[in-house]
C-alpha cells in the first residue's frame, strides 16, 4: 500500500455477493483481518459515500459484510469491486513506538551514521515483519530496510526515521 489521502484510509474491497440478501465476501487489508469487523461506519468508492455495517462474520477463512439497506443480490453485486474506506478520526489510539503505514510514508530515512538514505514510498507486508522501500535520494534505486523497531529502526520523530542500517553502494 502506498501513500494515500490522509483524511481517509482504504481497508478493503467489496467482493462477490454471498446468497441472496445482501451479503458480500470482503477482502481486508486490515492486519488482523477481523480488525474490519469493529468499524461502523465506512465511505464507498471516490465519492465516499457513506455506507453502514449492519453484521459482520467469518465463512471458513472469509470475512462476509451486510450493509445497512442493501437487501438483494442485485444491490449487492451493484458494489461489487467497490473501495471501503474508513474517517482517518476512527483509527484506534496507538502505543508508544506503534505507527500507522500512512505516518510513516514521506518521511526522511537516516542511518545512525548520518547516511541519508531517502524518503519512505512505501510499506511492504513481508510474512513476519513490515518493510519500508525508499526511493534513494539520487534516484537511482530502491533500499529495502525492514521497520522492526528496537532491532533496525532506531527512532521515529521529526519525520524523519533513524535506523540501524549500512549502505551498501
Amino acid at each position: 500500500m502506498s501513500s494515500q489521502n490522509d483524511e481517509y484510509i482504504l481497508v478493503a474491497r467489496i467482493g462477490k455477493p454471498v446468497g441472496l440478501k445482501g451479503w458480500a465476501k470482503v477482502n481486508s487489508y486490515t492486519r488482523p483481518e477481523d480488525n474490519l469487523k469493529e468499524y461502523k461506519k465506512f465511505y464507498l468508492g471516490k465519492k465516499k459515500k457513506i455506507i453502514q455495517q449492519e453484521f459482520a462474520k467469518k465463512s471458513g477463512k472469509t470475512l462476509i459484510l451486510k450493509f445497512k439497506d442493501i437487501n438483494s443480490i442485485e444491490e449487492i453485486e451493484m458494489l461489487k469491486n467497490t473501495d471501503l474506506f474508513i474517517s482517518a478520526l476512527d483509527l484506534p489510539k496507538l502505543k508508544k513506538n506503534e505507527f500507522y503505514w500512512k505516518d510513516l510514508i514521506g518521511m526522511e530515512v537516516i542511518s545512525t551514521k548520518g547516511d541519508r538514505f531517502g524518503k519512505v514510498i512505501e510499506m511492504i507486508e513481508a510474512g513476519s515483519r513490515d518493510v519500508m522501500r525508499i526511493k534513494d535520494k539520487n534516484n537511482k534505486k530502491s533500499i529495502l530496510i525492514p521497520f522492526e523497531f528496537g532491532v533496525f529502526v532506531e527512532e521515529v520523530k521529526n519525520n524523519q526515521i533513524l535506523v540501524n542500517w549500512d549502505r551498501d553502494d
